[in-house]
């Protein structure tokens, strides 16, 4: 056999073999270092710094608003309109005439009862005069005197049938939107407009449930809009002393000065439920969730050579309420520590983390 030809050829594949190997190794050695070289991965997030405040929990109801001087102005006899003499939406001072249903009929009979009861007059002078006399009987008096008693009532009676076709502003106040025109027909109960007084004054009826929360006359009350707008503060002025059957709930009226809210209109009421107490106000992002429930992230120092300033740290709170887009909580945290918020989702215990605008690193 020839052996020396095998061997050689043996030789030759281990030398190429760990040729390749060390070039192998080296590169690998190289590309590791490289990798060693790069800092690494971390978050960018912005933080705030924990701040504690006094926190008030607040339970929100909804409450309608009250013109204090409101009516519905409907007719109180059947009648054909005649005259609108104040335009739709303007304002109307007390007394001054809304509308007027035909009445003329009505005119007629008055004039006719007061013709009568003038009548009626003379020839009760006459009669007396000629009692004096003792040309008329006592009879002939007490029957004209009757008599105009009687057309006296009815023309009373008359008088207050054409009040009802005459309505009259009660207060000085803004008229709403017209339903009918002249010339339409106006049954009993039918509503024409509304009038609601000048005053920028406005109530805010609403319900308190049984064990909500306890108010009394001046406490004051936060009004927002249905769109989340902050409306001002409103003053306790009346409490019911008995609960609503059925509900299980009382009733409460607060006041308050703003003349662009409408009667009618629907508010969103924020009642205070117990006594402020201290917590950590945070903005919405920084508590986030999970199986075990809320934390939030507190960036604390890194070590030497981390290439950035910050490592986080999951901290477990509990929250107690969010009021104007941040959440009060309690737990483990120290006023002045930074918490991570915008970002915070891409964070876990023990991740690095650089806070946006933050210049240089370890």
């Amino acid at each position: 056999m020839r052996i020396v030809p095998w061997a050689v050829t043996v030789g030759v594949c281990f030398v190429v073999t760990g040729g390749l190997a060390g070039i192998k190794y080296l590169q690998i050695s190289a590309a590791m270092a490289m990798a060693e070289s790069f800092p690494p991965p971390y978050a960018v997030v912005t933080a705030q710094a924990v701040t504690a405040q006094p926190w008030t929990p607040v339970r929100q109801l909804t409450g309608t608003v009250r013109a204090p001087e409101f009516i519905q102005v409907a007719a109180e006899a059947t009648g054909r309109v005649v005259a609108l003499p104040v335009t739709a939406g303007n304002v109307v001072e007390q007394g001054q005439i809304i509308v007027r249903l035909f009445d003329e009929d009505l005119q007629a009979q008055r004039d006719a009862l007061n013709a009568d009861l003038n009548l009626v007059k003379v020839q009760l002078e006459r009669a007396q005069k000629l009692k004096q006399q003792s040309l008329a009987s006592q009879d002939q008096l007490d029957t004209l005197l009757a008599r105009g008693e009687s057309l006296r009532a009815q023309i009373a009676a008359t008088s207050a049938q054409l009040s009802r076709l005459t309505l009259r502003a009660p207060f000085t106040g803004r008229l709403g939107i017209y339903t009918q025109t002249v010339g339409d027909l106006m049954r009993a109960g039918d509503v024409l407009t509304t009038l609601t007084g000048v005053s920028a004054t406005r109530w805010i009826d609403f319900k308190i449930p049984q064990g909500v929360a306890r108010v009394s006359v001046g406490d004051t009350v936060r009004l927002r809009s249905l769109d989340d707008t902050p409306l001002g503060e409103a003053h306790i002025i009346a409490v019911a002393d008995a609960l609503t059957p059925g509900l299980r709930a009382f009733d409460v009226r607060a006041e308050i000065a703003d003349a662009s809210l409408r009667h009618g209109e629907l508010v969103m009421i924020e009642v205070r439920t117990r006594d402020a107490r201290t917590a950590f106000a945070l903005p919405g992002p920084a508590v986030r969730w999970d199986i075990d429930g809320p934390h939030v992230f507190v960036l604390g120092e890194a070590e030497q050579n981390a290439h950035v300033r910050h490592r986080a740290e999951t901290r477990r709170v509990d929250v107690l309420g969010a009021h104007y887009g941040q959440v009060f909580v309690q737990g483990d945290l120290t006023e002045g520590e930074l918490v991570a918020y915008q970002g915070a989702f891409k964070l876990h215990d023990g991740s690095l983390a650089r806070i946006a605008g933050e210049v240089g690193g370890q």
